[in-house]
């Protein structure tokens, strides 16, 4: 497999865990789900139906690829948790530390966490959110947590999903799906405010 290809494929697969892992967290589609304790989970997804796809090759790339990123960021960063292709359907699952490793790993513009530490790390959050509950709070309360992602996917988290920009739509309490062109310079990252 011509490395273009495989770079693709793991730029498709590798935003994170994916289905089949167990009934913690599976997923569909692309997913990443943060976790309580600042831990993410990380699905992709993706048809498999060429050719000349090898899933062998496809495997020691994905493998490769997390060890050279673990021998520079040190052990535990990101883990694979599970790589299979079923039904023509690429799956992986892979566990990160932390918000900064999902980010760094995926080349993405990534941050989970308080909205103050957010805003501590230069993220211009603004002020325009759509409420998705009647609950009676303000997006930037105290208590409560964002994620900021720049790349499309499905993002899962461990609460509420009170406020969301305008490029976001929920599909569940704690789900909502991204909209996200990586190709558009102006595109602007999604906010997704829970508690």
């Amino acid at each position: 497999m011509r490395k273009a290809v495989k770079l693709g494929m793991l730029s498709v697969l590798s935003a994170a865990l994916l289905a089949g892992c167990g009934a913690e967290f599976s997923a569909e589609k692309d997913t990443v789900y943060v976790q309580k304790k600042g831990t993410i989970k990380g699905a992709n997804v993706a048809v498999f139906d060429k050719d000349y796809y090898d899933e062998t090759e496809l495997s020691d790339f994905i493998t490769d690829t997390v060890n050279t990123y673990v021998a520079k960021a040190g052990d535990g960063t990101v883990e694979i948790r599970e790589f299979a292709v079923e039904d023509q359907v690429a799956h992986v699952y892979l566990d990160y530390a932390g918000a900064e490793d999902y980010a760094n790993f995926n080349g993405v513009e990534f941050f989970a966490g308080n909205i103050l530490d957010a805003k501590a790390d230069g993220y211009d959050i603004p002020n325009a959110f759509t409420a998705v509950t009647d609950k009676e709070t303000t997006w930037d309360a105290e208590d409560n947590k964002i994620v900021i992602v720049g790349q499309q996917t499905q993002v899962q988290v461990d609460g509420t999903i009170l406020f969301i920009s305008d490029n976001v739509s929920v599909t569940g309490k704690n789900t909502a799906d991204v909209t996200y062109d990586i190709l558009d310079q102006e595109a602007q990252p999604a906010y997704i405010v829970y508690k």
